[in-house]
């Protein structure tokens, strides 16, 4: 027994089998202290000075106590680590995210550039408001509802392009005031500047800033801007004494403002039109169409008098232009282009005086508006033919097929030169040539001349000059699609779908008359006597047949008039 005992006691010991589960890690030999605390029975010396006392209780542990036990070794390198890649991954990603947005934001604006070219003299705050105001204007994914455009928005692009144009200390650097401190005119503001000394393409981008401002105004008339929250509302809308009964709000809009806090929301368009017409260095085009925008609006707004007094300065200033000797080529009480004369009308004077018979026409003075559209439509099939038509042979007009090689090259070399701005188009002051484009007016010509004739005097002669004029609209937009153009059609398509929708409007009434004329004349004959009846249901006959004529030209035209285009593909269609 005693020998068992000693044998017994020379046995190695062993520690509990709960212990013996798991390997023991590897540790550093500063931090066996932790290992003390767990396990006080450890055959390891102990070191006093390289860890914290286990002696003290639960109480006294302090903050910084728990705080050593739990940053160890090893979790401050892995935090360590994990705070380097987190600044290394900082560093590297915000940079590359703003250049990305940045090079994608001069990417979308070079390419509104080439959509919308703006004046190279311009700084660079100038033409990036009027590309963003024609942006909004005209691009479909800026409206609201890809339908609306927001007018109001618009507008205050082009309210501040306009008055950084005009700011000495921004763009307006040499413009001079015609009179000292401007003239002042009632309901107008200030008069223009003069430009001659800006160069051509300023003054063509600030005329189109002006144009724009105009257009803006016009489609705020009637409007108010709530001063405390800067929204727009209609006049009807708004709550005060000059509106009683306000007009209730749609479904989703803000509640409407009092008129104590109301402002109108625009200026006036005679402001902007006025403007134009005062200013020095524009050319006889542009303050054609000012003229013309502006009496237009005139109209628009029931001031037929004051209307045609801007029609006739629209002409004063389309013959003005014209040289010396030649102030016998229109009748400047009438409006009336001269056959005998002995220069040509200039373009801008062929506009002015259709717009003027336009105008005649809408206020029911036919007597006044037939004669400029007969003396018109003369005077443009008289003009010369365009010389460059016979020199340039068909098969030069149309565009070269490329290889795909030098597609990519040409669209890198777009990306990276800038295009030239375009250059300027002609004053108008000299005749126009004979061309597709100006057989496109002829065609509008004889629609209203046929119009005319239908509601005044002869119907048969009415309808006779409406079907010419649909047959030469179909031709002119035949042949423009056998040359493949795409620009200049859009009067003549207009003018063709016009020109349908009259031509079944008169046949419709025409065979309406014939019906009646022919059941008037059957109820007054008897038996077998039936004078009168076959002529009047021949002529029934007749519009019917010409009814079906007309639908089925409707049917041919139907490319012409509303052209199919390709859906759009996008890259994920790839």
């Amino acid at each position: 027994m005693l020998l068992q005992r000693i044998a017994h006691l020379r046995r190695p010991l062993r520690p509990p089998n709960n212990i013996l589960r798991h390997r023991p890690r590897h540790r550093l030999f500063t931090h066996n202290s932790q290992l003390l605390l767990l396990f006080p029975s450890a055959t390891r010396p102990q070191i006093p000075f390289l860890h914290s006392s286990s002696r003290k209780s639960k109480q006294n542990f302090t903050l910084s106590s728990q705080l050593n036990r739990f940053l160890s070794t090893e979790r401050k390198a892995r935090w360590k680590e994990r705070m380097r890649w987190q600044l290394r991954f900082h560093a590297y990603f915000w940079p590359a995210a703003i250049m990305i947005m940045l090079a994608g934001a001069g990417t979308h604006q070079l390419y509104l550039e080439r959509k919308y070219p703006t004046p190279r003299e311009w700084s660079f705050g100038s033409r990036w408001v009027l590309r963003s105001a024609m942006t909004r204007e005209f691009e479909p994914f800026s409206r609201i509802d890809g339908v609306i455009v927001d007018w109001a928005r618009v507008g205050s692009y082009y309210k501040l392009l306009v008055e950084r144009l005009e700011d000495p200390e921004i763009d307006g650097q040499n413009l001079i005031e015609q009179d000292e401190g401007g003239i002042l005119v009632d309901g107008v503001g200030r008069t223009g500047f003069d430009i001659s000394m800006k160069p051509e393409s300023w003054g063509r981008g600030y005329h189109q800033a002006l144009m724009g401002a105009a257009k803006s105004a016009e489609h705020l008339d009637g409007y108010v801007t709530d001063r405390k929250r800067k929204k727009v509302f209609p006049k009807e809308m708004m709550i005060g004494p000059s509106n009683p009964r306000p007009k209730p709000k749609p479904y989703g809009w803000h509640d409407p403002p009092k008129e104590e806090n109301c402002d109108p929301a625009y200026a006036s368009p005679q402001v902007f039109y006025m403007r134009i017409l005062t200013t020095k260095g524009f050319s006889t085009r542009q303050r054609l169409d000012a003229a013309l925008a502006y009496a237009d609006w005139l109209d628009f707004k029931g001031l037929a008098e004051t209307a045609e007094s801007m029609y006739d300065w629209a002409l004063d200033i389309a013959a003005g232009a014209l040289p010396m000797g030649s102030k016998n080529v229109v009748d400047m009480k009438t409006g009336v282009i001269n056959p005998r004369a002995e220069a040509p009308a200039s373009e801008n004077l062929l506009k002015a005086s259709t717009a003027l018979g336009v105008h005649h026409a809408l206020h029911n003075n036919v007597q006044s508006a037939l004669p400029i559209f007969l003396s018109v439509l003369k005077a443009r099939k008289d003009l010369p033919p365009d010389p460059l038509s016979h020199a340039r042979p068909k098969e030069l007009s149309k565009p070269k097929e490329e290889s795909v090689i030098s597609a990519y090259l040409r669209a890198i070399k777009d990306w990276l030169v800038e295009a030239p701005y375009p250059p300027s188009p002609p004053s108008g002051d000299e005749p126009p040539f004979h061309t597709l484009e100006e057989a496109c007016e002829e065609v509008g010509l004889m629609t209203y001349i046929g119009e005319i004739l239908y509601a005044t005097s002869s119907k048969e002669k009415g309808l006779s000059w409406t079907r010419d004029a649909v047959d030469a609209a179909e031709a002119i937009m035949w042949m423009m699609k056998e040359e493949d153009r795409k620009d200049g059609g859009e009067r003549c398509q207009e003018c063709l779908e016009t020109g349908l929708n009259n031509w079944k409007k008169m046949a419709r009434s025409m065979a309406k008359q014939a019906e009646k004329k022919e059941n008037k004349n059957g109820s007054k004959s008897s038996g077998w006597l039936n004078f009168g009846r076959g002529d009047a249901a021949d002529q029934s006959r007749r519009w019917e047949e010409e009814l079906t004529q007309i639908d089925l030209r409707i049917q041919k035209t139907i490319p012409l008039v509303k052209p199919l285009e390709p859906a759009r593909s996008s890259w994920l269609s790839v």
